[in-house]
């Protein structure tokens, strides 16, 4: 069963419930919403309009498939903004070993912060994990090599200098109007390395659990694979 509701002016969402046969199925069965085909694209106020109230009816489920349904949801918004206003000033990311990538911040977020950064040619941000908050990124220019990894060694607490195990899920490139998802199950391990024309993009954060104390770790990972096809590398907690 599916209804249309409209969440800003001439922009509606979908709302469909799907219902399993099963009471294991049931477990499941969840309320998705996505923007209407035909509609679009949106100015970024159009964009805030939708996602705020979207966002506070999905954020309240923190697990894997809540988290999956809020990032797809609020990513399929993003997709359709045509401009977004440059923040009012840029700051070093801070996320980099050389000079070249910044980032700023754009107001309207309610249950989100809206976070652009910038890249120059060839620069890098580094791994770095999402303990906290959820992220859906989105291509606004230039280009950008991103990856994503999930640790898949038992003990997955950061300690400096240990060695883990991860998983190489994401390998893509970042250009205007693409999507990168991070939740704090899956992907949340993401780095960024600009190509020759540099890359400029947008976080929208989600934070779901308080900051730790230690900060945002970083990872560095062995270059071949140790199972190529599983795609499993060693790698090394940095600060």
């Amino acid at each position: 069963m599916t209804e249309e509701i409209e969440v800003a002016d001439g922009f509606f969402v979908k709302r469909r419930k799907i219902v399993f046969g099963t009471a294991a199925s049931m477990a499941f069965a969840r309320l998705f919403m996505m923007p209407a085909a035909a509609q679009g694209t949106m100015s970024y106020d159009q964009f805030l309009k939708a996602a705020n109230p979207l966002a506070k009816s999905l954020i309240g489920d923190t697990s894997t498939a809540g988290q999956d349904e809020y990032l797809h949801s609020i990513a399929a918004l993003a997709a359709r903004v045509d401009a977004v206003p440059d923040p009012v000033a840029w700051n070093d990311s801070t996320q980099s070993f050389t000079p070249g990538t910044e980032i700023g911040f754009t107001p309207g977020g309610e249950s989100f912060t809206v976070l652009h950064w910038r890249m120059a040619p060839n620069t890098e941000i580094r791994l770095h994990r999402h303990d906290y908050g959820n992220v859906v990124t989105l291509g606004l220019g230039g280009e950008a090599r991103v990856r994503n990894f999930e640790v898949v060694s038992e003990n997955k607490d950061y300690v400096p200098g240990n060695i883990i195990k991860v998983r190489k899920t994401v390998d893509q490139q970042l250009t205007a109007g693409n999507i990168n998802l991070v939740s704090l199950d899956r992907n949340n391990i993401h780095g960024f390395i600009a190509g020759p024309d540099g890359a400029h993009g947008l976080d929208i954060t989600t934070r779901l659990k308080p900051r730790p104390e230690y900060g945002t770790p970083y990872l560095g990972v062995r270059t071949d694979a140790e199972d190529d096809i599983r795609q499993i590398y060693e790698a090394e907690w940095q600060t």
